[in-house]
């Protein structure tokens, strides 16, 4: 199961990195080719590189065993593994022994963050039933 990223995030990163790469390519030649006007086209190709990443790879991903934060460094906590589930206004954060994930609810698509709090109501049972044993 794949939990996506809202469309108005994505978009946001698409726009602001071609408008970087845009003020950039225009600065450039305006200025005698200073380096400090590249920056602009750095930052552009920067932003774009996050969006197609996180485009592609989306939020979180929960498989049968596992729950993996995507980013540069991913991070994956094993779901049986799991001791708490704390709930604040704006995030989760998944704990084990070793491990936390931070999950922010705002940037979470509204169906997936159904299917995100389905799964994280199943986890809780579990753990409900293994405390009441």
């Amino acid at each position: 199961m794949i939990i996506y990223y809202k469309k108005k995030r994505l978009n946001y990163q698409l726009y602001f990195g071609i408008s970087f790469l845009a003020i950039g390519i225009i600065l450039v030649p305006l200025n005698n080719f200073s380096l400090i006007y590249f920056s602009w086209i750095i930052f552009g190709l920067l932003q774009l590189a996050v969006w197609y990443y996180e485009k592609k790879h989306q939020y979180l991903s929960i498989d049968k065993n596992n729950l993996t934060k995507n980013s540069i460094f991913p991070k994956s906590v094993k779901l049986n593994e799991i001791e708490t589930i704390v709930k604040l206004d704006k995030s989760y954060i998944l704990a084990t022994k070793s491990k936390k994930i931070k999950i922010n609810k705002d940037i979470i698509e509204e169906e997936s963050f159904y299917k995100l709090n389905k799964v994280l109501e199943e986890i809780e049972l579990k753990l409900e039933q293994e405390k009441n044993i």
